[in-house]
């Protein structure tokens, strides 16, 4: 096998994933190239997921994964929502599910808490992992994943769907068996996603920090050796024979509800009184305030995920990884 990657830019999500038409009870997607015997069509899934935030202390960023999200559900076809419970308030999910709704009645949102009800998912279309829709037939249909989108916390080569959920449980008095390290997509879990879950050349999208690098990459300064073959991006790419998009650095989310950029041309133009209709100044007039203190706005996040600084030497902006058949 020959593997190979490529850098694409920071904001190539939109205008890499390609757009199936709706079809189908779900809004499922219709791949019209994968026509099996009996008539037995392929229907397409995009999937959204998102981790927990018990990580970072700044309140402004509690809900960024949250607000991710939306912002992918109002640009792409997502048909499916997937979010880890830990460390949202009820407020703070009723109002994800206001806002996804809103922008998509009939999406689907489902709560999980493990890791292993993710890949049942992925692997089954269940977090019970009984039902089978990606493997047999359903109404002479299958249900295939075509993208997953993630928006989640991550360690070199792994995503860390629960980062400090231990040391958030022990000062919260929460009673959970749950455990972080439990709770990873790493390097030795990534196989129990079945390959045949998705379609010919799919799109895993991680917007963790630094799934593209090697695992034993962990310094901020890697000028030299990435190991990017080692890396989970390249993992899942060889294993399910789909195509990885991840960041080698750190991923930043700091822009979520507007750039520095962004703010500052609000100032600008109220202190010079020049009149503001621009598309920032609406989203701003939708802010508002969760539980008294997290930032929220229902529209989700202004911009996108963009690469941070560290560590230096990787590329920045996001890494296509995908395999590559000898020719």
């Amino acid at each position: 096998m020959m593997y190979y990657y490529r850098p694409i830019g920071v904001n190539s999500a939109k205008i890499m994933a390609d757009e199936d038409r709706e079809e189908g009870e779900n809004e499922k997607k219709e791949n019209f190239d994968t026509i099996l015997p009996g008539r037995i069509k392929t229907y397409t899934e995009n999937i959204v997921v998102v981790g927990a935030e018990v990580h970072d202390k700044l309140p402004v960023n509690k809900l960024m994964f949250m607000a991710q999200a939306i912002r992918t559900v109002k640009l792409e076809s997502v048909q499916t929502v997937l979010y880890f419970k830990q460390g949202y308030s009820n407020t703070m999910i009723a109002e994800f599910k206001k806002s996804l709704k809103y922008f998509k009645p009939n999406i689907a949102i489902i709560e999980i808490t493990t890791v292993k009800e993710l890949i049942n998912y992925l692997n089954s279309g269940g977090i019970t992992g009984k039902s089978n829709l990606r493997m047999k037939p359903y109404k002479n249909s299958l249900f295939k994943v075509k993208n997953v989108y993630i928006f989640s916390h991550g360690m070199p080569s792994r995503i860390t769907f629960l980062l400090d959920w231990d040391l958030y449980k022990t000062n919260n008095k929460i009673i959970s068996s749950v455990k972080a390290e439990d709770n990873e997509l790493n390097l030795k879990n990534y196989q129990t996603i079945n390959p045949n879950a998705f379609v010919r050349e799919g799109y895993v999208w991680s917007f963790a920090c630094r799934t593209g690098i090697g695992p034993e990459d962990t310094s901020d300064i890697e000028i030299f050796t990435w190991n990017k073959d080692a890396s989970l991006a390249q993992k899942l790419a060889n294993s399910l024979n789909v195509h990885t998009v991840a960041f080698l650095r750190r991923s930043n989310y700091e822009d979520t509800w507007g750039s520095r950029f962004d703010r500052a041309g609000l100032k600008i133009k109220k202190y010079f009184e020049i009149a503001d209709d621009d598309d920032f100044k609406k989203y701003k007039d939708s802010d508002k305030m969760i539980d008294n203190k997290y930032h929220w706005n229902p529209l989700g996040a202004f911009n996108g995920v963009k690469a941070g600084s560290t560590p230096k030497g990787p590329p920045e902006g996001m890494t296509i990884f995908s395999k590559k058949e000898d020719n």
